[in-house]
């Protein structure tokens, strides 16, 4: 079990923005200080005092700060690496398998006024302490983003205990509850399906009143809502992702350009050009030479 802290302290230049997702594993985020617009399954929180949030399995979130001063901290939590070997073991049945299988969740909140903070913070700050120390600190694509990666068993070994400290007193304050059917609500289910078709058939021809007919809300109904959840249109994000994948290949292989246009889903070359100029500001062949890469 690899486990990445991640670290994001604001700047001038960027300020945190995750894109709306969904992970098959918890996420605990530490929001240590700062403004941020937090939205989960669709609903939309303003944080502005230090709290944990802990984003259960399958849960849609999009995460924006709205200052420059935010310093937020997170760590996905991989169930399946902390279940013991022992199936039978009562700590698997009553608590581990039960959150895993998402039959019961973690409470979303967990504030300053909550018994039981600061015996978490204490624990998480020594995580933290010791990804610092001892961690491989690295960038990511997002400027005010680092993450940590532990190399040595002991710290590793060290993390896993501390993660299981973590839950442990999660429990024992009663911050685990029942968890309702998320993706009985419509709404969210149509958001998940809809992105999931995007991301698995970007590089066809996508139509709009696929998306509706798959989701099962009228085209112009479906629109909206998209765009109110998303911040862009249905086309937009297919344009988005096409332009994503587009960039990935663009640095990471020496595949021609007009190649990797119509493995994106653009069958016109001069559109491609101008999507890809229109989101990221260059030209794809600008894009590759930056990079030190040419056709």
């Amino acid at each position: 079990m690899e486990v990445i802290l991640y670290e994001s302290i604001n700047s001038p230049d960027e300020k945190l923005d995750v894109a709306l997702d969904w992970h098959d594993e918890p996420e605990i985020i530490y929001f240590k200080n700062g403004h941020y617009r937090l939205m989960l399954n669709l609903k939309e929180y303003d944080i502005t005092d230090e709290c944990f949030c802990i984003v259960n399995a399958g849960m849609i979130r999009k995460l924006e700060s709205l200052d420059e001063k935010g310093v937020e901290y997170s760590i996905k939590l991989n169930l399946d690496d902390l279940c013991f070997k022992n199936e039978t073991d009562p700590v698997n049945e009553s608590l581990l398998y039960p959150l895993k299988d998402g039959r019961i969740k973690f409470a979303e909140f967990i504030t300053v006024s909550d018994f039981g903070f600061l015996q978490i913070l204490r624990s998480f700050n020594d995580m933290v302490r010791r990804y610092r120390e001892f961690g491989t600190k690295s960038t990511t694509n997002t400027v005010s983003v680092s993450k940590y990666k532990l190399n040595s068993v002991t710290d590793q070994l060290m993390i896993r205990a501390d993660i299981l400290h973590i839950i442990a007193l999660i429990e024992s304050f009663g911050m685990v509850q029942d968890k309702e059917d998320y993706d009985s609500e419509k709404q969210v289910k149509a958001i998940k399906d809809s992105i999931s078709f995007i991301r698995e058939h970007y590089k066809e021809k996508l139509y709009i009143r696929n998306l509706s007919e798959l989701t099962g809300l009228n085209e112009q109904y479906f629109i909206r809502f998209f765009g109110s959840v998303t911040g862009e249109s249905p086309l937009d994000y297919i344009n988005r992702y096409r332009v994503e994948q587009a960039a990935r290949l663009l640095r990471d292989t020496d595949t021609h350009v007009y190649e990797i246009a119509e493995d994106c889903g653009f069958h016109n070359i001069g559109n491609f050009i101008k999507i890809f100029r229109s989101f990221t500001g260059e030209t794809p062949h600008k894009f590759r030479k930056q990079i030190g890469k040419e056709d």
